[in-house]
Formats: C-alpha cells, structure tokens, sequence
C-alpha cells in the first residue's frame, strides 16, 4: 500500500475499517461539499454522540422495526468482590459477561433520531432546520463493500408543516442528484421499501412503496455492487405524534436527507480509482483535494 492509497484497511471486526488519510481527505471534502449544498438554508449545526438514550429509540419505534439492527449498551453493576469470581474468566475469553446488564444508552442508529427528541413538547411556529453528523452502528449481517457497521452518516433535518415537508424533501432529492452526478458518479433513485416505524414490517413496506416515503440515491461501490449512498425521506407525522411537537395547530411533520460517507467516497474509489492524487482536475477541485 502507497502513501496515496486510499483504500480502507480490514481489522479483526468485520464490518468496521480503518480509514487511511487518503480516504480521510475524500471524506473531509464531501462533508465540505455538503455544507456548500446547505448554505443557502438557515440549518442549526449540532454535534451528536455515538450513543443515545434506549428509551428514545423505543419512543421513535426504531426497537420494534430494527431489532435486529440495534446496538445495545451492556454493563458490570455488580461489586469489585462479585467481580471476582468473573475475572478469571477473562484470559480464556470465558463467559465474563454473563451478570452484564442493558444500560440507559444504546447505540446511534442514525443522525437523525436525537434532532426529533430534542423538539419534543414545542409548537413549531416556523420550520426548523438541523444538520448533524454523527458515527453510527447498525449491526450488519454482511460484511460485503460498503456494508459497514461501524459509519459515519450526515444528515440534514427539517420539521414543520406537510406542505412544507413534501417541497422540502422533492427539492433536496434533485439537489443531491445532481450533487452526486457532478462528482462523476450515476446516481439512480428508487424508493425505498425498509419501514420507518415501529409496526408490521411487512405492512410499512408496503405503505412506503405506495406513498413513496423514502427515495434512495443508488450508485455501484464495485463491479456488480450497487448500494444506497444517500436518502430524502418523509416521515410524516410519525415523529411528532412520538414526541409530542406540533406545527400549525397539528402534530409536526419531519423529512431529512441522509448522506452515507464512507460509502460515497468507496463509490468514487470504484468510479475514479484509489489513488484520489490522480483523480481528474474537475473532480479534485470539487473535493479541495489540491488545498
């Protein structure tokens, strides 16, 4: 591997890489890029933890559509001296764990979630705007390019009324196809069949489909491989009947716009090679690659 070799390094977990300063540069200039996209809108920039509260999650229904996806944080609680009984245990990757206990955290599924808890309670007299980025996991059942389970996803939020959801959402849809295209990639959208919503899965499939909830930006990260890089979804009025916000009188509707980091920077390893040193000129600037 050369110095400008940006392709991620394998480590004994699958699903989680690590991130030569190649791949880091890319990945800088596409959280630049993406923040170019946003400056003409008054978003609030939040910093978000790796970790939120369970309770939220089982709030926002993400426990009951996801459970396979979940993260959960488990803990010691018992004393130093019940301890010792377990610690011997530890050397020959025994059974150690077994007095561990869920704790109050969980971890971050996605950005968005702690944006909608934070509004809970608040008569939205004006749309509101977030842009957040945070490290996520979702526990993966394939390790194939892209299908991290450790990543980074950055995402633009809205809430307010359903008219201005559905404009919001439609304009940001073009606005990142167009975003991706520029950067020499073939983004093609399909809408999206994974439930938003703590219900039948199978019965939100369905209803995402019909009225087209979710559309998802899909673009090849290897020869054959096509995956979700980035998202615009609405969610109705399902995160304010959850956490209580309103707009107009009526529970609050929400749409965001999700961007998947690592897997837009694989998508343009694929498309450009995994030198970015000897990408086009165009592609470069785009990027500040040459600052």
């Amino acid at each position: 591997m050369t110095d400008d070799d940006a392709r991620p390094l394998p480590t004994g977990a699958p699903g989680v890489q690590l991130f030569p300063a190649p791949f880091e540069q890319v990945v800088a200039g596409l959280r630049a890029g993406i923040a170019a996209l946003a400056a003409d809108e008054p978003f609030h920039r939040l910093a978000v933890a790796p970790v939120i509260a369970r309770r939220t999650l089982e709030q926002a229904g993400y426990v009951a559509a996801f459970p396979q996806l979940l993260g959960t944080v488990h803990s010691y609680q018992g004393t130093p001296a019940q301890w010792a009984r377990l610690a011997p245990l530890v050397p020959d990757g025994g059974d150690w764990h077994r007095e561990q206990r869920i704790g109050d955290l969980v971890l971050l599924p996605a950005a968005c979630y702690p944006v909608h808890a934070s509004l809970a309670g608040r008569e939205l007299a004006e749309p509101v705007r977030f842009a957040v980025e945070a490290a996520c996991f979702r526990q993966e059942l394939t390790a194939e390019t892209g299908r991290l389970r450790s990543f980074r996803m950055a995402e633009l939020v809205t809430a307010g009324t359903e008219r201005h959801c559905l404009a919001w959402r439609e304009r940001w849809l073009g606005r990142v196809g167009d975003w991706l295209a520029g950067l020499g990639l073939r983004p093609a959208v399909e809408v999206a069949d994974d439930p938003f919503f703590g219900r039948s899965a199978r019965l939100y499939q369905a209803a995402q489909r019909m009225q087209q909830l979710k559309f998802e930006l899909r673009v090849e990260l290897g020869p054959g491989l096509v995956q979700a890089v980035a998202s615009a979804n609405i969610h109705k009025d399902h995160f304010g009947e959850a956490f209580g916000f309103t707009a107009e009188g009526a529970p609050g509707q929400t749409a965001c716009t999700a961007f998947g980091l690592e897997r837009i920077a694989l998508a343009l390893l694929h498309a450009h090679g995994p030198r970015p040193s000897q990408w086009p000129d165009g592609l470069r600037g785009e990027l500040g690659l040459d600052r």
